[in-house]
């Protein structure tokens, strides 16, 4: 793995510039700049606070920023997000050094990243910085195939933009923060208990061939056993309790393990003997799972 940018850590105490929505203007942006010592870091730095309007008093809403060329703004995307209940667009940038800044100010729950404008440690770099907002990659399957970047990603949008498939993305965000945090325990564990009839059953990650949802049941299929567990929660929430860099749903009724995967073909997934149908909804985001790993 490569270690974060030099260039990139040296300076995020330096000077960025980038857009804010101005509250006073509705479809005008105000170009802000500020600078801050370098004996300080940014989230303690009293002077530039001024800088940044007051977010909106409304409870529940996701603040958004976009990173994107200058000379190819998203405007669709800015219209998307404006439009969509809950969400409040803080501001568009082009580096993860101003997003690191911008993130230091202020509250940053989703970042819409163009691929364009990312590096290939931008995320990582964003994480060790302390940040950890929601990161949708923006980008068409073939700058997916010529470009390496951390995966450490939510969802993908693809190009040419899509209102449809910018709320179903939206939605699935809503779900995951819905959660409770105690059923994110999973990711620093590498096995969970699962509650199946009148037993308690440890299960590792790595045995689990895929889960099938069945109204308030989930199916667990694991590697050595020709039975699945059944166990009473919902396939939503046992998702929940899965490492996301391990599985995947591909189906309103599936969830499958990646390394698990033995050959796709038309839109169907093949796991030792089972046929696996890739839904519509989820074909996007699969693809792009795939073209990362190919």
């Amino acid at each position: 793995m490569k270690t974060p940018s030099a260039n990139l850590l040296k300076h995020l105490r330096g000077p960025v510039q980038g857009t804010i929505p101005d509250a006073a203007a509705s479809g005008r942006e105000k170009v802000f700049k500020h600078k801050t010592s370098r004996d300080h870091p940014p989230a303690v730095h009293a002077s530039r606070k001024h800088h940044v309007k007051a977010l909106p008093a409304a409870s529940g809403l996701l603040h958004c920023l976009i990173a994107e060329p200058k000379n190819r703004p998203l405007a669709s995307l800015r219209d998307y997000i404006n439009k969509t209940p809950k969400l409040h667009l803080a501001g568009k940038f082009e580096s993860a050094l101003e997003i690191i800044q911008q993130a230091s100010l202020q509250k940053v729950d989703i970042v819409f990243w163009d691929i364009r404008v990312m590096e290939s440690d931008s995320i990582r770099v964003l994480r060790e910085a302390g940040f950890s907002p929601l990161i949708i990659c923006i980008s068409s399957r073939a700058e997916l195939e010529k470009k390496e970047f951390d995966q450490d990603v939510f969802s993908f949008l693809g190009r040419p933009l899509s209102f449809d498939h910018f709320l179903l993305v939206v939605n699935r965000i809503k779900d995951h923060l819905s959660t409770p945090a105690d059923s994110h325990h999973a990711k620093s564990n590498k096995f969970i208990f699962v509650k199946s009839e009148y037993k308690i059953i440890k299960v590792k990650f790595e045995d689990i061939l895929f889960c099938e949802g069945m109204k308030d049941y989930t199916q667990v299929y694991l590697k050595g056993r020709t039975e699945p567990i059944l166990t009473l929660n919902n396939l939503k929430l046992f998702a929940s309790k899965l490492p996301p860099e391990e599985f995947i749903r591909v189906h309103r009724s599936y969830i499958v393990s990646i390394s698990h995967i033995d050959s796709i073909a038309r839109n169907e997934i093949y796991i030792d003997k089972k046929i696996i149908p890739v839904g519509d909804s989820f074909k996007e985001d699969f693809y792009a799972m795939v073209d990362i790993n190919s």
